[in-house]
């Protein structure tokens, strides 16, 4: 089995308990997320199971070496996606099939829709995400699109299928607002502010200032939560 974007290997680690004797391969472009990844697997005694640091879209894997390919978020940040799911699909075996998860519409999705009153909020550039046309978290947000590239990567019997769920994201406002000041795309933002344009005040605290009241609307008893959308998409390889 082979992981895609694997990050610290959570969907690698589950995925070597559900293989039996099989084995599962994580791909990752960050060395100290491979690091935690491996390390994990070894404190859980999984021994099927290898991480590499390479990229995806071009890596040489072996051809038809896996009978399924997965990826939990980890797909939508490819340069040339129909390049990298033909990359993908050539290691699948005749009947291999791929599973993975990609962001939805923005809109159904509350921390997002949480990061975009962070964005008005602040004396941020135009074009602040960097983010070229096209790419980024959402690439693959519109199911023709994820039918287009997928045909293309001469998959077939492709399957779109909508999920939605909460998640707690902290204790109350404040906890929230911390764990997602640690998140790429926060501290992202938070670099970007101009000292010169922020009264003196550290761009952190404006950032945090501007996602506690963001986060207010989400508070529950139980903490704060946020509904994120997806799709569960699952194709096979001919």
């Amino acid at each position: 089995m082979l992981d895609v974007g694997c990050g610290a290997g959570q969907t690698t680690r589950l995925a070597a308990r559900a293989a039996g004797n099989g084995s599962v391969l994580g791909l990752d472009l960050s060395g100290p997320m491979l690091d935690r990844a491996r390390t994990l697997a070894a404190g859980e005694g999984l021994h099927r199971i290898t991480f590499e640091q390479v990229d995806a879209q071009v890596h040489p894997l072996p051809t038809a070496g896996f009978d399924v390919a997965i990826s939990r978020f980890g797909i939508m940040f490819f340069d040339d996606p129909a390049a990298a799911f033909g990359n993908i699909g050539r290691a699948l075996r005749p009947g291999g099939r791929i599973a993975f998860v990609s962001m939805s519409d923005p809109a159904r999705t509350e921390w997002v829709q949480a990061f975009a009153a962070v964005r008005a909020a602040l004396p941020l550039p135009p074009q602040a995400d960097g983010t070229p046309a096209g790419r980024g978290m959402f690439s693959l947000s519109d199911p023709a699109e994820i039918r287009r590239i997928l045909g293309a990567a001469a998959f077939t019997d492709v399957r779109i299928e909508p999920a939605e769920a909460p998640g707690r994201f902290g204790r109350d406002v404040q906890d929230a607002a911390e764990h997602l000041l640690a998140s790429g795309p926060l501290r992202h933002l938070t670099g970007l502010l101009d000292p010169a344009a922020t009264d003196g005040r550290a761009g952190a605290d404006l950032v945090r200032d501007a996602l506690t009241t963001a986060l207010a609307p989400y508070e529950r008893p139980t903490g704060v939560e946020l509904r994120t959308a997806a799709w569960v998409v699952t194709a096979t390889r001919p």
